[in-house]
């Protein structure tokens, strides 16, 4: 792993607000400019972004970018948990131990970033902007050489706790799948740095190894009693190796994925194995992948949950043919192993569970462009509720019909969107009513910004909140949270886009935001 450093300054126009004191972290793909060279998004290299700012007009804003790099020597880990990173040496197996390319975890002056899929996360001090170590609890062997983790963690009403779920990935053999085993439940103690794992039993009603992955995770208490919800994606894996050469892109068999489900754990100090109930009343959901989410699990009587219901293979990455018979070096915004089209537009759902009470709220929307203002739910992306709990902002990363592979879409027939009649979706910010999840509609359209960034981070206190979006090419924009039509602040760093000859840096999904 590569512990290089670089700096870079923004030019700032605007004004940065006071309620902006701090830094924003981001986890950014890097991918090679040689469209030949192909590997599977989540296996793509990462680079760790930390932004400065300063408040005023227009203040100041610099990125120290981390590069993570372990596709050389890998990383050799201790086995005594909670030790220090040791120096790179040879790899046990030909597989990672950590591509943090995704989610954002931050307490404690800590950040942990973490992969969609693969890997275990990479703990960054914030002040040093240097690693420290690699989460991995479970030991990997030759018939299970890949890790799995919670790509977003959980995290007690206080704070004090994080918990995610690892497991290994066993090779698939023969004509069968990729399976996970030894799922886990870890708990980090934020203070102390003390750490607790649990084994899962899977739900008899899911019991499925074979896409028992979660994307992200969630805490909340009922009745005096604890319990961690996790999100199962249900990623079908037909393989853990990567494409290893460039012919290799071509269609392969693609497994559909199932219709994804949420774990619901009680935590009980006493016990080494914790059993997991299925959450009842979401069978009907159109949708493939839950992902995202948001919860309110205030006053522990329950919660609120907010979650993405995608319609797209999170398992799979766009190459070869087209929807329209293209083959990808003819689509000119096509790039090897670039993140899965969606294959319809998805949902947004409210989940209520408190005091044995359940209600579920579902908003989901094709995209219509005579009427832009009502929005659509095309790969729903980021959830953040407002300091006020009455607001909900998301991004959706739109859709873009010339990159949807013909062997993906034809694993879900019934499901694919018509490629005569569909048009390009473009990105869109928008914001919601908490209570009811429907827009929360502004006669002039302050509600809705479309073109916009996915990479999304909610600032706010007593009822005053600001959105930041940012990319490495469109950079930092900086909303009014009451209106998303005015920009605060532009701030770009062109550095960030064209660092490096070899490499440009796609849109980043996540962001998170901590004050000085």
């Amino acid at each position: 792993m590569s512990g290089n450093i670089s700096n870079y300054d923004f030019h700032v126009r605007g004004e940065i607000p006071a309620l902006l004191a701090g830094s924003l972290v981001v986890a950014c793909n890097r991918r090679n400019k040689d469209h030949s060279v192909f590997s599977r998004w989540h296996d793509s290299q990462a680079d760790l972004v930390r932004i400065d700012l300063t408040p005023g007009k227009p203040g100041r804003m610099t990125a120290t970018v981390l590069s993570v790099d372990p596709q050389g020597g890998g990383l050799h880990l201790p086995k005594t948990l909670g030790e220090q990173l040791l120096e790179p040496s040879v790899a046990p197996t030909p597989f990672y131990e950590t591509q943090p390319n995704h989610g954002i975890n931050i307490a404690g002056g800590r950040v942990w970033a973490t992969n969609l899929l693969f890997g275990a996360p990479l703990e960054v001090d914030l002040e040093t902007w240097q690693p420290t170590r690699v989460l991995r609890f479970l030991e990997r062997d030759e018939q299970r050489p890949q890790i799995s983790t919670t790509a977003h963690f959980a995290w007690s009403l206080d704070r004090r706790y994080a918990y995610f779920h690892q497991s290994l990935f066993q090779s698939e053999q023969a004509d069968n799948p990729v399976k996970a085993c030894q799922l886990s439940l870890i708990q980090i103690d934020t203070r102390t740095g003390g750490e607790r794992l649990w084994h899962i039993t899977p739900p008899l009603a899911d019991a499925d190894l074979e896409t028992a992955n979660f994307h992200s995770a969630f805490y909340f208490e009922m009745e005096g009693r604890r319990y961690v919800g996790l999100l199962r994606t249900g990623a079908l894996l037909e393989s853990l190796a990567p494409h290893s050469r460039l012919q290799e892109q071509a269609e392969h068999r693609v497994l559909p994925m199932p219709r994804s489900t949420i774990w619901m754990i009680e935590l009980d100090e006493t016990q080494q194995t914790l059993a997991a109930e299925l959450l009842p009343g979401l069978e009907e959901l159109e949708g493939i992948a839950l992902s995202h989410l948001e919860v309110d699990s205030a006053g522990g009587d329950g919660f609120v949950l907010f979650a993405n219901y995608k319609q797209a293979d999170v398992a799979e990455e766009t190459h070869g043919e087209n929807l329209y018979g293209e083959q990808a070096e003819r689509v000119c915004d096509h790039y090897s192993g670039m993140v899965v089209e969606a294959i319809n537009y998805g949902s947004v759902m409210r989940y209520e569970y408190r005091k044995n009470k359940r209600s579920l709220s579902v908003f989901s929307r094709p995209y219509d462009p005579a009427q832009t203002s009502e929005g659509h739910t095309w790969l729903p992306i980021n959830l953040a509720l407002d300091s006020s709990g009455q607001r909900v902002f998301g991004t959706f990363s739109g859709f873009r019909p010339r990159l949807l592979p013909k062997h993906i879409a034809q694993a879900y027939p019934g499901k694919i969107v018509d490629p005569q009649r569909i048009r390009y979706v473009p990105p869109l910010l928008m914001r919601f009513e908490a209570a009811n999840l429907e827009p929360d509609r502004d006669s002039k359209r302050r509600h809705v910004s479309y073109a916009e960034p996915i990479a999304m981070a909610l600032v706010g206190e007593n009822g005053k909140d600001y959105v930041c979006t940012f990319s490495p090419e469109v950079g930092l924009r900086i909303y009014d949270a009451d209106d998303l039509t005015a920009v605060v602040c532009h701030a770009v760093c062109h550095e960030l886009w064209s660092w490096e000859d070899t490499h440009f840096r796609p849109d980043p999904a996540h962001m998170q935001f901590v004050s000085r």
